[in-house]
């Protein structure tokens, strides 16, 4: 299954730089504002003025000025001719509207723009397990995110959702991973000025593994329900057996020890069920959902390629009427059905007889005929003859496919190769009752050195070998036609002698048997 190392992520994404690309923050580390990009254009219903704020009023017409205007101190701003007017605390449409009003005593209300042309900068503190803990300049259209960005991120160990925001006598708790992961702002506030972030070193995991979108591990958030952590995780598949989730607890007394929990996964025990440190959710998958059964089928019909199939309940006559029907090229002699739930499987006895033979062990005749055998034979190849299903009409002997399989159809070769010690090697055309010595002639006949005796017949189907006389040649066989041994003068000799040798000890033998 494969797994998303959220917490390690976030890890590295909220530090330094990389936090900069995620999260649209600019200088790395440092300590000061710089020239920070807005994550977004100003929202003018829920940014609150304060302090620092310029704002740029237009006025156009024939009066044709525009002015700039510093929030002060007090929260007021000064603007000729109406005076000072109070605008902390306002967002910046109440005061757009505030200053547009008070100002149309003096000019049409038409020519009239009011617009937040420079943010207030202020100074917040990051503190905990960050790289460079200590106080940062931001402004109001920035997030806790941001600041830690500036103090060069989290420190390995660190806490990514369970970061506090203290803001005069509240509390706000902070979730990275549910900003990064699902989008969630609340979770990864503005600023404000005297903000404190305090980051904590990370309590610990949970994992939740099965048909989530995102199976990991995530950091521990006490008090954190199973609705919040699924959420997190991306949520069920389709595929997901949510009639009863699997929940696996460490025993608190006994942390060695571990007892399952079986929860039927309604709404409200979703919502209600806290999770504790180190629990495992296990999310099951629905039987057989969406199976992939597939065949492929290759070659000579009208429309090779993939089908996907009911699996088990489709013949192969099916699939090739699917398929569009055989060409006019097809091969049934040589066509297969390669079983793909087998092709891939080794058997035990093969590696062992491979391994004997690499290490040149005395194997046994059957032995050595076995490990040829499953050598040559194709793997899962089904013993089927399609001429006899599809000319012959033999429909019994259809099979059922199955996922994985592989049909293979390949084209009329017409051919014959005559290999070996003949004249002239090569392919030669096939012709229906030739036999292999007509094939032999047609390639020039046997060469001097050729071990005529020794002829064989390899088929195309399977790879056998077999004695030049032992059937009609097809499409595809290959003639092979051996050297003749040759030996040298004192192997002859040799022969000789022991044959001599042999001679004489039978004549020695008989000898004194009749002369009993």
């Amino acid at each position: 299954m494969r797994r998303y190392q959220v917490v390690l992520a976030l890890v590295v994404i909220l530090s330094g730089s990389c936090l900069a690309q995620h999260l649209s923050i600019g200088g790395g580390g440092g300590k000061s504002l710089g020239g920070q990009a807005l994550e977004q254009t100003i929202d003018p219903d829920s940014y609150v003025l304060g302090p620092g704020d310029v704002l740029l009023i237009g006025i156009w017409g024939e009066a044709g000025r525009s002015e700039m205007v510093r929030v002060n101190p007090d929260g007021s701003v000064v603007i000729p001719p109406v005076g000072p007017l109070e605008v902390d605390g306002l967002t910046f449409s109440q005061a757009r509207n505030l200053i547009i009003a008070k100002l149309s005593a003096h000019y049409k209300p038409d020519v009239l723009s009011v617009s937040l042309s420079e943010l207030r900068t202020f100074r917040v503190h990051v503190v905990g397990w960050v790289e460079q803990p200590g106080a940062v300049e931001v402004n109001p259209a920035m997030r806790v995110s941001q600041a830690i960005g500036l103090v060069g991120g989290l420190a390995e160990g660190a806490s990514a959702r369970n970061v506090t925001l203290r803001r005069g006598s509240d509390t706000i708790h902070v979730d990275l991973a549910r900003y990064i992961l699902i989008g969630d702002e609340k979770a990864n506030p503005y600023l404000s000025g005297g903000d404190v972030i305090v980051v904590p070193a990370m309590l610990g995991e949970v994992w939740i593994y099965g048909e989530v979108y995102r199976p990991a591990k995530y950091e521990y958030v006490p008090g954190e329900k199973l609705a919040s952590l699924i959420e997190l995780a991306g949520g069920f598949k389709p595929s997901a057996l949510v009639d009863t989730l699997e929940v696996q607890r460490f025993d608190k007394k006994d942390p060695a020890k571990s007892f399952s929990i079986l929860l039927p996964a309604t709404a409200s025990n979703v919502q209600d069920f806290a999770l504790e440190l180190g629990d495992r959710i296990f999310i099951r998958a629905i039987p057989d959902w969406h199976r992939d059964a597939k065949v492929e089928i290759r070659g000579e019909v009208k429309y090779p390629g993939v089908y996907v199939i009911d699996d088990g309940r489709e013949k192969l006559s099916d699939i090739i009427r699917r398929a569009g029907g055989f060409t006019d090229r097809a091969s049934l002699a040589e066509a297969r059905l390669i079983r793909g739930i087998y092709a891939s499987r080794t058997y035990p006895v093969e590696k062992e007889l491979k391994a004997l033979g690499e290490l040149q062990d005395n194997l046994g005749y059957k032995d050595k005929d076995l490990l040829r055998t499953m050598a040559r034979e194709p793997k899962g190849a089904v013993s089927i003859d399609f001429e006899k299903i599809f000319i012959d009409g033999q429909m019994n002997l259809d099979v059922p496919l199955y996922p994985g399989d592989v049909i293979e159809i390949p084209r009329v070769s017409n051919f014959v190769r005559v290999a070996g010690q003949v004249e002239n090697p090569g392919l030669v055309t096939f012709e229906p009752g030739l036999t292999y010595k007509d094939y032999i002639e047609r390639a020039g006949g046997f060469a001097s050195n050729a071990d005529t005796r020794g002829t064989r017949i390899i088929t195309a189907m399977a790879g056998q070998q077999l004695a030049a006389r032992a059937g009609p040649i097809q499409p595809g066989d290959i003639i092979w036609v051996p050297r003749k041994e040759e030996k040298s003068w004192w192997e002859i000799t040799k022969d000789v002698i022991q044959v001599v040798a042999q001679l004489a000890t039978i004549y020695i033998v008989v000898d004194n048997v009749l002369s009993r």
